[in-house]
């Protein structure tokens, strides 16, 4: 979590837990620099909230009115990834992965992330493997 904390001040955000209803795990409000993290979460849940929200802080992201809508779902796709990059080492995933096998949900609590979190990352690095072809 240091690194996120240290990731925000470098960006400028600010960062404050409160109670937030339903089913929300965190917001960005660009308008003031800010992240807020629901005070209920998990640490896994916090450190994906925490990344994913830096996410849309460092592409600027304002929030969407139209949940689903294509730039929506490309905002969220990027927060993700920019999160995974933060969040998942890929010398730890890789002794991870031949330690515990592909299997995500085991992947994701050895290395103290969530699931959608090493999506993610595995579709970053299809990608790159792609591209560098």
């Amino acid at each position: 979590m240091d690194q996120l904390y240290t990731a925000a001040k470098s960006m400028g955000v600010t960062v404050v837990e409160r109670f937030l209803p339903g089913h929300q795990w965190g917001r960005y409000i660009h308008s003031k620099r800010r992240i807020v993290l629901n005070t209920r979460l998990q640490s896994r849940q916090k450190a994906h909230t925490f990344g994913h929200e830096l996410g849309h802080a460092h592409y600027g992201h304002e929030h969407d009115d139209k949940p689903g809508s294509i730039v929506a779902i490309r905002q969220e796709r990027k927060a993700d990834e920019f999160a995974a990059k933060l969040l998942i080492d890929s010398y730890d995933y890789e002794v991870t992965e031949r330690m515990y096998g592909p299997h995500v949900p085991t992947l994701a609590v050895q290395l103290g992330v969530t699931a959608p979190m090493i999506y993610a990352w595995q579709s970053l690095q299809r990608r790159n493997a792609h591209r560098s072809r």
